[in-house]
């Protein structure tokens, strides 16, 4: 078996008296935080980072919390059984999203009800009832 490990931002931002997260959407159609695999010598932060900037066009202003959520799945890629282990840092974000078209499909900004009912897999769906229990 395999593993495999990627880095991610749950991009937040408070606007009009409540909490909004921003989600992408893959060009396989599930939505889900942005998030990618390190670079040579990256630390999980500056990966976490660097992928938000890059899918999105959004930069981290503040993290919430310096410990990262994570989520554990397993999938099978090409008759291999992959472990796979994501990291996300919670954190508030700024700018204008700019999508990085050959990834990612769509984003939004969603209350946490609404990106809890538009998250594709359960693990996300738990990441976001964390992070609104953390706020």
């Amino acid at each position: 078996m395999k593993h495999d490990y990627s880095y991610g931002i749950i991009p937040l931002r408070y606007l009009h008296d409540k909490w909004e997260v921003f989600l992408v959407q893959h060009h396989a159609g599930h939505w889900a935080f942005p998030k990618g695999h390190a670079e040579k010598d990256e630390t999980p932060s500056e990966t976490a980072e660097r992928e938000l900037i890059e899918e999105t066009g959004l930069t981290v202003v503040r993290y919430i919390t310096q410990i990262p959520f994570e989520e554990t799945y397993f999938f099978t890629h090409q008759h291999e059984r992959i472990h796979k282990k994501v990291f996300y840092f919670v954190a508030i974000v700024q700018g204008d999203f700019k999508l990085q078209e050959l990834e990612i499909k769509n984003g939004q900004w969603l209350s946490f009800s609404d990106a809890f009912k538009t998250v594709t897999f359960s693990q996300a769906k738990s990441l976001c009832q964390k992070v609104q229990d953390l706020l």
